[in-house]
């Protein structure tokens, strides 16, 4: 069996993120903890520019994943190069897999759907 690598770990993680927000996106209400409105907050912004003529489902579905990781690792890092990488590496690895690619397309129809 081969070792796991972090890019792995880093796939792994977002299909449970993004499977968990495909879930929760239509049954999310009440009162939301200080972490959850920061995550509402950056996925505000994706849902934003969603609705911006002219950003294609590459750049909306690159800006998801950066949402999501800032989230895990903190948003202090999204003005990092080497963070910038890691979405890139990420979201490249996703769209390069047949079922992150299929979750990550759905996301995106659902951002531009919400947009609209």
């Amino acid at each position: 069996m081969d070792p796991i690598s972090n890019i792995d770990r880093l796939v792994l993680v977002l299909r449970q993120r993004l499977q968990e927000q495909a879930r929760t996106s239509a049954h999310r209400a009440g009162e939301r903890s200080r972490a959850d409105r920061a995550e509402a907050r950056g996925l505000d912004s994706v849902q934003a520019l969603a609705g911006v003529e002219g950003v294609d489902d590459h750049q909306l579905g690159r800006a998801l994943i950066q949402s999501i990781l800032a989230d895990h690792f903190g948003p202090e890092l999204i003005n990092d190069a080497k963070f910038q990488q890691v979405v890139d590496r990420v979201t490249e690895t996703l769209e390069q897999d047949e079922g992150g690619a299929a979750l990550l397309g759905r996301m995106v129809g659902e951002l531009r759907g919400s947009a609209g």
